[in-house]
């Protein structure tokens, strides 16, 4: 399985939508788009709806753009995120570090 990315621009706002699966097949492209998007907009939402899986290679992404953002004065948020994928965010603490709406 893949993973798309379809991007909601609302000037300074982006959202990201993400589906398929985060991990590490996938993490190098997407590492590349959140690196895009972490310099382009001030606050960034990663809409996970339809992410059905992410590895330690999509904590590591998610991690390193929650960084980038807080280094510039802006805020990564998370919303629509599914029980799977909020169980391992649970497990490794990330739910204690990122921000869910």
């Amino acid at each position: 399985m893949s993973l798309n990315l379809d991007l909601i621009n609302r000037g300074s706002e982006g959202e990201l939508v993400l589906v398929g699966r985060l991990d590490s097949v996938t993490s190098e492209e997407a590492g590349k788009v959140f690196d895009e998007l972490t310099e382009r907009f001030d606050d960034l939402i990663l809409n996970m709806k339809d992410l059905d899986y992410i590895s330690s290679a999509g904590l590591r992404l998610l991690k390193r753009a929650y960084m980038a953002m807080r280094r510039k004065g802006g805020s990564l948020k998370l919303k629509n995120v599914n029980k799977m994928v909020m169980e391992v965010f649970e497990v490794t603490g990330f739910a204690g570090l990122l921000q869910f709406i």
